[in-house]
């Protein structure tokens, strides 16, 4: 039967670095902000011409070169999930592919699933790879929604704002015994389905003609749900794929996780007795990535030179104010 690895993971990032004097004037005073909201430096906002098929083939230009692959033999399915899609109606995967030069067997654009989308296009790589259907993947994660929502005008004044920041990430699979994913398990609440919603200024549907500026509606009620909700089905999520994987959280060397505020990241490490240098995150410099903060942040681990041969590498997180969580294991260079 196939095995499905994790092989590796390349990064695009924005050229433009943005600093929290673009998002207030000098009088707010930052420690009224709440701390969901706080935490970032530094974050990267995409241009007008880094479109999310821009990224993605400068990145999958960087793994076709660092991999010697083949586009056409060696990359027979993309995946992607793309916070705001180039293309209105329909998902930017066809579109990447014709930009990359590449002719995949299949194409899917997930939608759901948000900032867990990593783990999830994971599982679908590895239901294709071990059915025999496909032999590699790439799986896409686009986060390009801050240069063009939370930079507006006046959204950019909210709290809120300052936190998102743009990258793309993708991740090579294929089939091997190198580093195999030993599990995965994904779990949907949908009692939190409807809890994070666009609005706009002047209140009409984000499709309705007129003024003022759409971003997604975040108050006191809904920050405190939503960091009640995180704090207990991502560590579920991370002990069930241990579960899965025969193992427990002591065996776990490294957790990458989604980022969106230092409190989750402090929690969900602390959770799981996890020393914080072995939670790989950028929070500080990249900001919240979305569903890219997996694949960009195992870029960073790449290249911190850490890994050794059967380290066990968790990927977890939630989307959304928590309607989906999700957790994968990955054995690191078993086969080595």
């Amino acid at each position: 039967m196939p095995t499905a690895s994790l092989i590796t993971s390349v990064r695009y990032l924005p050229k433009n670095i943005v600093n929290n004097e673009f998002f207030y004037s000098d009088a707010v005073d930052e420690d009224r902000i709440n701390p969901m909201f706080q935490g970032v430096n530094t974050r990267r906002h995409v241009s007008e011409h880094e479109t999310a098929g821009f990224m993605v083939t400068d990145a999958i230009n960087q793994l076709v070169a660092q991999l010697n692959l083949d586009r056409v033999k060696d990359i027979e399915m993309i995946i992607t999930n793309v916070t705001m899609s180039d293309l209105v109606l329909f998902g930017s995967g066809a579109s990447i592919a014709k930009q990359a030069k590449l002719q995949p067997k299949f194409v899917y654009d997930i939608h759901s699933s948000g900032c867990v989308s990593y783990v999830s296009m994971l599982h679908l790589a590895k239901t294709f790879i071990e059915s025999g259907q496909v032999k590699n993947a790439i799986i896409c994660n686009v986060q390009n929604s801050a240069g063009q929502i939370f930079s507006q005008e006046n959204t950019r004044k909210k709290p809120e704002s300052r936190i998102p920041g743009d990258g793309c990430g993708i991740s090579y699979i294929c089939d091997s015994t190198q580093s195999p994913i030993l599990s995965v398990v994904q779990t949907c609440h949908p009692a939190a389905a409807d809890d994070m919603y666009p609005s706009t200024e002047d209140g009409r549907k984000v499709w309705q003609p007129g003024k003022g500026e759409a971003r997604i509606d975040f108050n006191q009620k809904k920050i405190i749900k939503t960091l009640a909700a995180g704090n207990k089905i991502v560590p579920e999520a991370i002990k069930a794929a241990c579960k899965a994987a025969g193992c427990t959280t002591q065996d776990i060397d490294y957790l990458i996780t989604n980022q969106p505020s230092n409190i989750f990241l402090r929690n969900w490490h602390e959770a799981i007795q996890l020393p914080e240098e072995n939670h790989i995150q950028s929070f500080k410099s990249l900001g919240n990535l979305f569903g890219a903060a997996h694949s960009i942040n195992f870029s960073y681990l790449l290249e911190q030179d850490r890994l050794k041969p059967n380290d066990k590498i968790m990927f977890a997180g939630f989307s959304h104010a928590g309607d989906f969580s999700a957790a994968a294991l990955v054995n690191w260079q078993s086969g080595v």
